[in-house]
């Protein structure tokens, strides 16, 4: 088995020829703790693990996950708006204000190269006419969200054997970004016409985005990102899951399906 048939095969609980190892990278600090508790300096971590396991290269999978934009456009413009106290007050290009330590900068809110703990003091959608303005920068037949050379790039791929990924937001994910955790909560209570607006927008955004891609090129697997509970409990109720997020895990889920990706996770 390639690498391809492999990830396929170990993820529909089929027969694969042996299981692939597919480790997450580490963040900026992360990595600096290894290099106190035994990574040798120097030493690409991969290898090092590889080395420690007995295993080969060709052990491991890395997904490409294929270029296609699913973000805002135009971003908006990352600045510090005050610096204080170790602090500072940024503006980071999803349009959030928030504070955090000026032992980093405000590229760290784009590029998540470490943990950033951060005060939230304003998130971009907080009413409708906020919403109203966000929307336009999601047009899904903006050209740019697909690279230059595209359909090049998807006619060398139908003949790989390596896995090829989509990951982008699920609407929970998604519509806490445009509202913040406890302001998307509490839109929910108190204005969900407005939530269920927002969510029907991301759901025909994202179908519209899988169709331009898929008339190119279909993907082993689609990441569907919810970043929606902690620990012991989810962030919503149930009920709330299943009017503003399954209609739309549904209905990706079929369109996916149908185009011939076999995983959706």
């Amino acid at each position: 088995m390639n690498q391809r048939a492999r990830y396929v095969e170990t993820l529909l609980f089929g027969k694969p020829d042996r299981i692939p190892l597919y480790p997450g990278d580490p963040r900026e600090s992360t990595l600096a703790a290894w290099h106190t508790q035994g990574l040798p300096a120097g030493t690409d971590w991969q290898d090092f693990l590889l080395e420690s396991l007995g295993l080969g290269r060709d052990a491991l999978v890395r997904p490409e996950t294929l270029d296609a934009d699913f973000r805002l456009r135009p971003r908006f413009e990352e600045k510090v708006l005050e610096h204080r106290d170790g602090h500072l007050v940024v503006q980071d290009w999803k349009g959030n204000i928030c504070e955090i330590s000026d032992r980093y900068d405000v590229t760290y809110l784009r590029d998540p190269k470490d943990f950033v703990t951060r005060r939230w003091i304003k998130c971009p959608v907080e009413s409708r006419a906020d919403w109203e303005e966000m929307r336009k920068r999601y047009a899904a037949d903006d050209p740019q969200r697909l690279p230059a050379d595209w359909k090049e790039h998807c006619r060398k791929l139908r003949d790989r054997d390596h896995v090829l990924a989509i990951s982008m937001s699920g609407p929970f994910w998604q519509m806490r970004e445009w509202c913040g955790f406890e302001g998307l909560c509490m839109m929910m209570i108190d204005q969900p016409e407005l939530v269920a607006e927002m969510a029907a927008f991301w759901s025909d955004f994202v179908s519209d985005m899988f169709g331009r891609i898929l008339r190119d090129v279909v993907p082993d697997i689609v990441v569907v990102n919810e970043d929606m509970a902690y620990k012991a409990k989810a962030m919503i109720s149930p009920e709330m899951t299943r009017e503003f997020c399954v209609p739309s895990w549904r209905r990706w889920t079929a369109q996916l399906h149908a185009a011939g990706c076999p995983v959706v996770s």
